[in-house]
């Protein structure tokens, strides 16, 4: 993932990729995944040590076929992340999530990458079925999380004991995708593992934003980065992300978008991870060139494009990434966590949003169907990253 979003988001990709699920994602068997033109994520930074001490490295499954996901640390026994890395999606009729799509930056600078599933992955006959639909939820002793250091292999690994995803969770819709992964055993703050806080400002459109997180670089392999990667992103305008999105209003909303016109997609990345911004005076500030701290807008979540043709190429000009607006579930991440809201969030300017708690929560009926691109940021790997490499007998 080179070029990368929030934390960890392991922008693997693969080019028009294919996966090939034998049982159902996460029955405590992960699938085997044929890879064929893996997509190459370029453009990133190599992230200094303790740049983002809130990035967490999050492995979904058990034996050698894993996957990967992103997350931030909102607390001493929580992370933050997306739903749908930690649910079992599959129901028998095309609803597993699969991976891929790269992002080519067409001056060869930046390069993030976005998980989609493959054409047919969605059955057409069961689009919107979801809707109202409990997902079983993968146990802790199958996720593993790793902290502390930008070298995965390095990072240290934390059990997770509980997962809480949100109840009106809709992968039909990529609604309400977000979780909390609640650790066996508390974190240890210091330089290198520090918690961040949610912004509950105004969202204005063309704000620099950054991503960061472990990814594919290479189009040969088929593992990680070892080195945690960062890039420079811009929110969307409601032009583009409503022709994609239809009842998207402002980057205010349950989601935040972020378009492609440039050719710098995030799409979604390594799901979960965050979509970062400095606390500035000035935000449109360079996210990676100001000196204020960072706080979270949002988690990673899914990408489409405009024509909805599955032969897309992310970073398309009618391209757009989604993420799940992070300060519209305070109540949820409190509630859940029992850190109080004010210990969780945080705001730049004192412009804050008026409804920032209010997500009613609810999935949207009206909203279209991406053509059966609800991207599955989870990258299924039949090889091994250094840090599953390293762990892998501890899930």
């Amino acid at each position: 993932m080179v070029s990368v979003l929030p934390p960890l988001l392991l922008f693997l990709v693969a080019c028009q990729a294919k996966m090939v699920f034998k049982r159902p994602l996460f029955d405590h068997a992960v699938h085997t995944a044929s890879w064929e033109h893996l997509g190459r994520v370029i453009g990133g930074y190599d992230a200094s040590q303790g740049a983002y001490p809130f990035a967490a490295f999050v492995m979904v499954g058990e034996g050698h076929q894993t996957a990967f996901c992103g997350g931030t640390i909102i607390g001493r026994q929580w992370i933050l992340t997306a739903g749908h890395c930690v649910v079992d999606t599959s129901d028998g009729a095309g609803h597993s999530l699969n991976v891929s799509i790269p992002i080519n930056k067409a001056n060869g600078n930046q390069t993030t990458v976005q998980h989609r599933p493959w054409p047919g992955a969605v059955s057409p006959s069961r689009r919107g079925s979801s809707e109202g639909r409990k997902y079983p939820t993968v146990k802790g002793k199958h996720i593993l999380v790793g902290v502390g250091n930008i070298y995965n292999a390095q990072a240290k690994p934390y059990r997770v004991s509980k997962v809480h995803v949100h109840p009106n969770l809709n992968l039909d819709y990529f609604d309400n995708d977000i979780a909390l992964l609640k650790l066996k055993k508390k974190l240890k703050f210091n330089d290198q593992v520090q918690p961040i806080r949610i912004n509950t400002d105004s969202i204005p459109d063309g704000l620099t934003v950054t991503g960061v997180g472990w990814g594919k670089t290479s189009l040969a392999s088929q593992s990680t980065s070892d080195i945690l990667q960062a890039v420079d992103l811009k929110t969307g305008h409601q032009g583009l992300c409503r022709r994609i999105r239809p009842e998207f209003d402002s980057n205010d909303g349950n989601y935040i978008c972020i378009t492609t016109p440039d050719g710098v997609d995030t799409c979604s990345g390594d799901s979960g991870g965050p979509l970062l911004r400095r606390c500035n005076s000035d935000p449109r500030l360079t996210g990676s060139g100001g000196s204020g701290p960072w706080v979270q807008l949002g988690i990673t979540s899914y990408g489409d494009n405009a024509s909805r043709d599955f032969n897309m190429v992310c970073a398309a000009p009618d391209g757009a990434g989604f993420y799940t607006h992070a300060a519209r579930y305070l109540d949820f991440i409190s509630k859940t966590t029992g850190i109080k809201r004010q210990d969780l969030s945080a705001s730049c300017s004192g412009n804050q949003l008026s409804n920032v708690q209010k997500s009613s929560g609810s999935s949207n009926n009206n909203l279209q169907t991406f053509s059966g691109r609800t991207t599955a940021s989870m990258l299924l790997l039949s090889t091994a990253s250094a840090f599953f490499a390293t762990y892998a007998d501890m899930i």
